[in-house]
């Protein structure tokens, strides 16, 4: 059994190695996590649902089965089942193609599957990009992945699918296929590493910042490390407005911002923006906390450090007053005066921002969320809800999906 943060590891850790899209699919044919390597938005328009026809195969199939699926536009994914505490999940790599497909045969996938005539150019030229795999290299892939989820050396089955030709004559998608939509993808995990930089939550934001790649490297033909430059420089602008949002001062703002595009467009060379991202995430969030922390004394401030390392539990008065080495009575006369806010309400406080993000991730059920809040009672959870959030943590969890 794996948990899915391991699981987002084995993508990341595959896709970045073999230089291919590796994705979680559910049980539904739901994409959990997906690491995007390419813009091709028109290949995701004219794929079949492809998915669920490669689900109901992998459930078919034997524990050491590896199933090699070739989509309506002839693209090849290789897919295992990964199996979770509670849940099916499916770890699936490409696409990618297994032979050369010439004019000819791009011509004969564009008759079959009745694609319109504007998007034709689009099509061949994803194809000219597309990875290509020897019988060798694709088995060699298909082992590792199935050993990888397994634990296990186990001798590989591969079994072989195709789907069917899909007519798209009539009507243009309006849609494109919104789980593996690469727009759609890049500011979900944008927004997400702006709300936790904006909490000073560095580790999961670089979390979120590692669990999806983007190349962006065609926007510059020809020079690499121009493009990764433009994409840390717009990341850089991101971060500033997320802090510019929790009342960090333009000054610091400026000179944080100014500092980091000076250092990035100073890189002589790829290796030397590795890890900017990374260092991107912990200087905001650094100047984050250090606003928070600004102005308070260090009573308040080990009070404070421990209310957020004991938000899943019932806290006593008594005890955060001994963390912070002070008397109840002195405590809460110094909080107040300090922060503005008594010790209950800012408890509360930091368990609505605590429970808002864990909802936003939908990976948890409401009980589980109440109670990594310090809530026992879910009535109770929800009703404290409501009243600051004008909505149910049903309702809120629903708008984040």
């Amino acid at each position: 059994m794996h948990e899915m943060e391991e699981l987002y590891e084995i993508c990341t850790s595959l896709g970045k190695s073999l230089g291919i899209e590796f994705a979680l699919i559910d049980e539904t044919g739901k994409t959990k996590f997906r690491l995007a390597l390419r813009k091709d938005v028109t290949i995701f328009k004219y794929r079949s649902d492809y998915k669920k026809q490669m689900i109901e195969a992998l459930d078919e199939m034997k524990e050491e089965g590896v199933l090699l699926f070739t989509d309506n536009l002839g693209l090849q994914y290789l897919a295992v089942s990964a199996a979770q505490k509670d849940a099916s999940c499916y770890l699936v790599g490409g696409p990618f193609l297994t032979i050369y497909t010439n004019e000819e045969t791009q011509k004969r996938i564009i008759e079959e599957n009745q694609i319109p005539l504007q998007d034709e150019h689009f099509l061949s030229d994803a194809f000219k990009t597309m990875k290509s795999l020897t019988q060798e290299e694709y088995l060699s892939m298909g082992k590792l992945m199935l050993w990888i989820v397994r634990k296990e050396h186990l001798p590989i089955e591969l079994i072989y699918r195709k789907s069917s030709p899909v007519s798209f004559s009539r009507e243009r998608p309006l849609e494109i296929e919104e789980s593996f939509t690469l727009i759609d993808e890049r500011y979900r995990v944008q927004n997400e590493i702006m709300h936790y930089v904006s909490m000073g939550d560095s580790e999961s934001a670089k979390k979120m910042f590692a669990r999806t790649l983007f190349d962006f490297s065609y926007r510059v033909p020809g020079d690499p490390l121009r493009a990764i430059k433009n994409q840390y420089l717009t990341l850089n602008t991101v971060l500033r407005l997320a802090v510019e949002k929790e009342g960090v001062t333009p000054l610091a703002l400026h000179q944080l911002s100014d500092n980091m595009a000076i250092l990035i467009e100073g890189a002589q060379n790829v290796y030397t923006l590795l890890d900017m991202g990374k260092r991107l995430i912990e200087e905001y969030c650094l100047l984050v906390n250090r606003h928070k922390t600004r102005g308070l004394s260090r009573n308040i401030h080990n009070a404070r450090r421990y209310i957020e390392n004991h938000l899943d539990e019932k806290m006593e008065l008594r005890e955060i007053a001994a963390s912070a080495g002070v008397s109840p009575s002195h405590l809460s006369r110094q909080f107040k005066k300090e922060t503005g806010h008594t010790i209950t309400a800012y408890i509360q406080h930091r368990r609505m921002e605590k429970a808002k993000k864990l909802l936003s991730q939908n990976q948890l059920s409401i009980t589980e969320v109440a109670l990594q809040c310090g809530f026992l009672q879910l009535n109770y959870f929800s009703k404290v809800f409501r009243q600051h959030e004008n909505c149910t943590p049903l309702e809120y969890q629903k708008q984040h999906k």
